[in-house]
């Protein structure tokens, strides 16, 4: 019999794109506690969307906070996915009203 795969590494992260899609980035600066530097270095990592942080899965979230130099735990301390889906579904949370009337950067 043919061995199981092995399964996928959690080391890997979440999955990454080259550039933004079509129609281009989100403004990721409207997720309460991404500010310039850590849209720059998300976007530097693959992550342009608000879909793409809205699908991180536990494992994922974990990578990434590790993985943001300087910023580690950020995802999780601020809830990045739970404003992803939203701001990702059309919505707006309180911190991006702020974004929006220009009282945040």
């Amino acid at each position: 019999p043919e061995p199981a795969p092995a399964p996928a590494a959690a080391t890997d992260g979440p999955a990454r794109l080259e550039a933004a899609r079509a129609g281009g980035p989100d403004d990721l600066k409207k997720i309460k506690g991404v500010g310039p530097k850590l849209e720059a270095m998300l976007n530097r990592m693959g992550f342009y969307h608000y879909d793409q942080v809205a699908g991180w899965t536990a494992d994922e979230v974990a990578w990434v906070d590790d993985n943001l130099e300087g910023f580690k735990g950020r995802v999780s301390r601020d809830n990045w996915v739970e404003q992803a889906a939203t701001l990702a579904a059309g919505g707006e949370t309180d911190f991006s009203k702020k974004v929006d009337k220009g009282d945040v950067y």
